[in-house]
């Protein structure tokens, strides 16, 4: 009997150390979970100011503003797409990718050609992490032609 109880005590041993063993092994191909992993945020464009406005102009000038954004991300970013609500500006932005801290400029130029009163423009700009932001720019056109056109149905 002696025997018997010696030989289940080892038994129990050596299955205490198997499985110790296994946690053990267990432990490491999976790593704690209150370990921080550090995740980078994705890229964030964050202008200067988002509104310019050009004061007073004469029909026909043409004139241009560089609104000035930064990466406040985590990521790089490219910008994908600009569209603008007329044909009267044009977008122009680099289009290598802006990384974290750095910046670029977008710059709208404005036509004001057949324009008259206050007008105000918009253009969308969205990002490759999905992003959109609107641009606005504004003045008052000066159109001595249709100036005299209000003045003559008087």
């Amino acid at each position: 009997m002696r025997k018997s109880i010696f030989n289940a005590l080892i038994i129990i041993c050596l299955y205490q150390i198997a499985v110790s063993c296994g946690l053990r092994n267990r432990e490491k191909s999976h790593p704690d979970t209150n370990v921080n992993v550090e995740k980078k945020s994705p890229g964030k464009i964050v202008f200067e100011t988002e509104i310019h406005n050009f004061g007073s102009l004469k029909d026909g000038e043409i004139v241009a503003f560089s609104f000035k954004f930064q990466n406040k991300g985590g990521r790089p970013f490219k910008i994908i797409k600009a569209e603008k609500s007329c044909g009267c500006i044009d977008i122009q932005y680099d289009q290598n990718e802006v990384l974290p801290g750095a910046g670029s400029f977008v710059t709208i130029v404005f036509n004001s050609s057949g324009e008259w009163g206050n007008s105000l423009k918009e253009a969308t700009i969205e990002t490759s992490d999905g992003e959109k932001k609107e641009l606005q720019i504004g003045a008052y056109i000066d159109n001595k032609q249709f100036n005299n056109l209000l003045n003559t149905q008087k």
